[in-house]
């Protein structure tokens, strides 16, 4: 783990997720690097100073956050980016090849209703990157038990179960596989990438409508510290694909959520 993002926006948690960040980072010595996520649109010309004021002030709310923190000894760069959010997470992706996103869940999103805000629900569906996201007022704590819940069990990319390898490796976790078996899987789907059995302690299958509904099932036997998920294009969140927020109503958990994806 070298390189980690951290997102910040509008938030009485923006502080909480860097601190969280930074412990997770200390264990490997990992590069941070810290983008505003909060990038309101102007469109009439004579906004542009108004653009310029927000952009300052947003600029000197990170610096002082980040200047307020303690560091560990780590290095901490602010990236700075004209355009679209997401854009300016792939370009710096593609700078110094990002291992991680580590975000609050609910980055500017007031709604009492919704899991993931626009940041977050964008960065889970629409990026190649993991997404390690962060429930607010949860203290980082090397996780122990995790659980890997997922509907296909075959893997692309060499890079995919790298944050896996990481939790083993770094926090000797112990990875909990359930094969949630939903309406209309197919035979490939539910066959097991050799990796992932080797890196497992142990698996169990289920058979639910949603992914989520296996997870709710077997929660409470696991207790695990850290829920995982793969995020494919055609996979977890293949029903909220529509939108950039993810509802309460289609999944919520009060327990840290690592987001996988697909990597070359």
């Amino acid at each position: 783990m070298r390189n980690i993002l951290v997102p910040l926006g509008i938030s009485d948690n923006t502080e909480h997720t860097l601190r969280y960040a930074i412990d997770l980072a200390a264990t490997t010595q990992a590069a941070i690097f810290v983008m505003d996520s909060f990038n309101p649109s102007f469109s009439n010309a004579h906004l542009l100073n108004v653009k310029e004021v927000v952009n300052r002030n947003n600029f000197n709310r990170l610096k002082a956050l980040i200047k307020s923190i303690d560091h560990q000894g780590l290095s901490i760069q602010m990236v700075n980016y004209e355009g679209d959010f997401l854009e300016g997470v792939n370009a710096l992706d593609q700078k110094v090849a990002l291992d991680l996103i580590v975000c609050g869940p609910m980055p500017n999103s007031n709604s009492d209703e919704v899991f993931l805000g626009p940041t977050s629900g964008r960065l889970a569906k629409k990026t190649d990157i993991p997404v390690w996201i962060v429930p607010e007022g949860t203290l980082f704590r090397a996780p122990k038990k995790a659980l890997f819940a997922f509907k296909q069990g075959m893997v692309e990319g060499e890079r995919s179960l790298q944050p896996l390898r990481f939790l083993q490796g770094q926090f000797e976790t112990l990875i909990a596989l359930l094969l949630v078996k939903t309406p209309g899987n197919k035979r490939k789907e539910l066959q097991i990438d050799h990796e992932i059995v080797e890196l497992s302690d142990h698996m169990t299958s289920t058979e639910n409508g949603t992914v989520y509904q296996g997870v709710l099932e077997y929660f409470r036997e696991v207790h695990p510290d850290l829920l995982i998920v793969f995020a494919r294009k055609r996979g977890f969140f293949e029903k909220l694909i529509e939108s950039d927020v993810v509802f309460k109503k289609d999944f919520f958990t009060k327990t840290p959520l690592l987001v996988i994806k697909n990597r070359t």
